[in-house]
This record gives C-alpha cells, sequence and structure tokens, in this order.
C-alpha cells in the first residue's frame, strides 16, 4: 500500500446546503456539511472515516460517489475528477467504483429478482451479456454467500443480511476498484454484523478491493481498517493508523470518541 500513488485524493472539499428563510426579507442561511476536508485511500488500503451522526460523513461519501457536486476542492479516484470529466470518460470511471448503503432493501428493486439486481451495473457499465453477464452474477452470489439458485427470488424473501450481501455482489460484479460503504452493517443484527464485516474483509483481500468505509461505530473502524480519518462538525480533525488513533488519540474529539467507545 502506497499513499504517493492514491486510488482516492480528496482535496479541501467543501458542500453546503441552504436552509429555509426564516422571513421573507432575510437571507436564505446555508449550512457546512463539510468544510476543507481531505483524505486520501491508497491503492489497497481500508480508510475508516468515523464521527457521530451529522458530522458530514455521508456527504462525504456522496461526493466521492459522484452524487453530489462539491462547492469546493477537488475529488480524484484514478486520476480522475468525477464532478469535471467528459461523458464517456465518467461512465468508465463508474465501473471503478461502487457504492454499498446502510439500508440494503432500499437499495435493491423489490419488483426485481435479485438476479437483475446484481446484473443491472453490468449492463450500465460494461456492456457484458448472454451467458458471460449470467455466469458473473451466479459467480459473485456464490462469492458472497448466497446461493446461485436463488437468482429468482425477490429482496423480500430474504433476510438484512442477506440482502446485504446481495447489495454487495451487486457492488462488486463489476469489479471495481474502490468501495465506498456508508455504515454497511448499522442496520443490522450485532450477530450479522460481524459476519458482514468479515465477508468484506475477505473480499477486500480476494480482489484486493480499496476501500472508504463511514461509520460512527469505533468498534467498526478498528476491526477491519488501515487507517481512519475522525470527522466532526463537516471537518476531518485527525487522520492516522487506525491502532495509533484508538490507543493515543491527539484531538479532543477523538479522545471523546474513544472515552464513549471504552
Amino acid at each position: 500500500m502506497s499513499l504517493d500513488d492514491p486510488i482516492l485524493s480528496v482535496d479541501a472539499v467543501s458542500r453546503h446546503y441552504r436552509l429555509p428563510r426564516r422571513s421573507l426579507l432575510a437571507p436564505a442561511p446555508r449550512l457546512a456539511a463539510v468544510q476543507e476536508a481531505s483524505l486520501v485511500v491508497g491503492r489497497g488500503e481500508v480508510l475508516g472515516v468515523v464521527g457521530e451522526s451529522g458530522s458530514g460523513k455521508s456527504t462525504l461519501a456522496r461526493m466521492v460517489m459522484g452524487l453530489e457536486r462539491p462547492d469546493g476542492g477537488t475529488i480524484l479516484i484514478d486520476g480522475v475528477d468525477p464532478h469535471r470529466c467528459a461523458r464517456g470518460e465518467l461512465k468508465r470511471l463508474r465501473t471503478r467504483m461502487q457504492m454499498v448503503f446502510q439500508d440494503p432493501f432500499g437499495s435493491l428493486d423489490p419488483r426485481r429478482s435479485i438476479g437483475w439486481s446484481v446484473a443491472e451495473p453490468l449492463l450500465a457499465a460494461s456492456g457484458l451479456a448472454g451467458a458471460a453477464r449470467k455466469a458473473a452474477v451466479l459467480y459473485m452470489l456464490g462469492r458472497v454467500g448466497i446461493d446461485p439458485d436463488a437468482a429468482p427470488r425477490y429482496p423480500h424473501e430474504f433476510s438484512g443480511g442477506q440482502r446485504q450481501r446481495i447489495a454487495i455482489a451487486r457492488a462488486l460484479v463489476t469489479k471495481p476498484a474502490l468501495l465506498v460503504a456508508d455504515e454497511p452493517v448499522a442496520s443490522l443484527d450485532v450477530s450479522v454484523q460481524a459476519q458482514i464485516l468479515n465477508l468484506l474483509m475477505d473480499l477486500h483481500e480476494a480482489f484486493g478491493l480499496s476501500m472508504l468505509v463511514i461509520s460512527h461505530d469505533l468498534a467498526v473502524i478498528a476491526s477491519i481498517c488501515d487507517r481512519v480519518a475522525v470527522m466532526q462538525s463537516g471537518r476531518i480533525v485527525e487522520t492516522g493508523a487506525t491502532r495509533a488513533v484508538l490507543t493515543n488519540p491527539g484531538h479532543a474529539y477523538t479522545k471523546e470518541l474513544v472515552s464513549a467507545f471504552a
């Protein structure tokens, strides 16, 4: 792992939202969700971003994925800015980055079979068709621990943990280089959380994935992340090796998080 040639580079990125006016003549107030945040993810690295609810973690993740445009700063994935590149380049870039959300049921179309849902990114990004597409879908379902014979079934027929496995299969079927996981186990039972985290680490090692893991839970960060960035009120206040930050935090906010975790 080297940070000299990162898969992801975020430099001084900010994002503001307009809030409702308090009166007809007053200017609309602005909420600073992310303020000049900078981080890098090395190739093959797992970087965690931790902070309390409302600290800007998910907004940062959505900007990385190109789902929201930053007001300032730059984001580079494989040296390409997803917010400033041409449409053709963006399509290619999207095969290199995928996202897993907190709510797997919300990320799967309830009207479609899980096989269709896992295949959809291949249709949109790679053009893989016919028997090759089916083989890729069945392989990835098996790789995340879902019986390939279950491909014709629908999301409501599976448990929460199984749906998250399916969502991970959908994210990885295009063989991305960067996986962004936004609170990937927060909605799951504690016993299932460990299974999904173990699965993510197994896939990380098997496919050489780089990962950006968003979580409010230090236990999640401690279990799978090489480094951690601590986020407070839209700013990244501390970054370092996970073990070093958790055993010897330098920022007052990090110390509060570690104290609460302990």
